[in-house]
């Protein structure tokens, strides 16, 4: 009996250490003809490799457990969450399901406008939401899908209505910059 334990305890651990493992963030620089050396950030995941550039001066965070960064301007009163996921590989679903998830998303902030969004990979859907938070203080949301081979990478702006052009412009960045490249499968 307690072998079986200790043996589907190593195997849990095992598993959960394969988990980590599969989603890894740096931070470093590279150099930029025309702007000379930025901040970059790169994820390693499965066999893809993610890079793009945070907004100077943002703090932020990995959350490898869930393939989630978030990035925090300096106010603390915006933010962007990006999200991996296995959703869809390959190729976005319709707009209408899209929207659908952005909907159920961010509740009772109705959406205010919707276009393509530019990537230094490929296009993909975005939409603008605003919220009241209370009287007088509107909260704008961006929510961005953005296609992948292994999935969807979801970009999500939170921001009031005071920082929203300063937020949004990072945002915008971030997404411009944003690259997908295919690891080389590691030879056995």
């Amino acid at each position: 009996m307690r072998v079986t334990l200790l043996f589907l305890l190593c195997l849990s651990l095992a598993a959960a250490a394969q988990a980590q493992s599969d989603f890894r963030v740096y931070y470093g620089t590279e150099q930029l003809f025309e702007v000379g050396m930025v901040e970059k950030l790169t994820v390693i995941s499965s066999n893809l490799q993610f890079n793009l550039r945070p907004p100077k001066g943002w703090s932020h965070q990995a959350d490898p457990a869930s393939h989630k960064l978030i990035f925090t301007n300096p106010s603390t009163r915006s933010a962007v969450t990006i999200l991996f996921t296995t959703n869809s590989p390959g190729k976005l679903p319709a707009k209408d399901a899209l929207l659908e998830r952005a909907l159920l998303a961010h509740p009772m902030a109705p959406v205010v406008g919707s276009g393509v969004c530019s990537t230094s990979y490929q296009p993909g859907v975005l939409f603008e939401l605003e919220r009241i938070t209370s009287p007088g203080h509107v909260q704008r949301i961006s929510h961005a899908f953005v296609p992948q081979p292994d999935g969807e990478v979801e970009f999500i702006l939170a921001t009031p209505d005071d920082e929203f052009g300063r937020a949004k412009h990072a945002f915008t960045d971030m997404l411009r910059t944003f690259r997908v490249t295919l690891l080389k499968p590691k030879q056995p």
